[in-house]
């Protein structure tokens, strides 16, 4: 069995491609082999077809990650000084705002800590509003930081 990563040698960097996961028949990337994500390489490639354009499609078996692998993707951790405090952060982040997250935000769940206190605390609601300015501070730099 070949993987995606094989057929990189035999075809041009700047060939166009489309990925499509055989189980469910979704496209997981469509452009040039040079930008495949990473971690298609390993893939096996079940099928592939060429049109009279040069375009490629691969079929390809994709390892479908677990909810726990999701669920750790999501985790944000970081430290960041406000003025004259350091502040560490653990922060769930999501793909898309929710009526859980802050201010309907793709944060859901937010610990903030300066030295080793809690003086932060937000779990799908506030458990600990933000004890200062600082705190607000570095809070919204944080909510900035995920609100792509």
């Amino acid at each position: 069995m070949m993987t995606l990563e094989s057929f990189y040698d035999l075809i041009n960097r700047n060939a166009r491609v489309t990925l499509i996961n055989t189980r469910n028949k979704n496209t997981c990337y469509t452009g040039s082999v040079r930008d495949i994500p990473d971690e298609y390489s390993a893939s096996p490639v079940e099928d592939f077809i060429m049109n009279d354009r040069g375009h490629l499609t691969f079929q390809i078996k994709v390892k479908e990650s677990s909810p726990v692998d999701r669920d750790r993707k999501r985790w944000k951790e970081g430290t960041l000084r406000v003025y004259d405090g350091i502040y560490h952060y653990w922060a769930k982040v999501y793909d898309e705002g929710s009526e859980y997250g802050i201010d309907e935000g793709r944060v859901s769940k937010l610990m903030i800590k300066r030295k080793g206190e809690i003086v932060c605390n937000y779990d799908r609601g506030w458990d600990v509003r933000p004890v200062d300015e600082e705190t607000q501070l570095a809070m919204e730099i944080i909510l900035h930081e995920y609100a792509g």
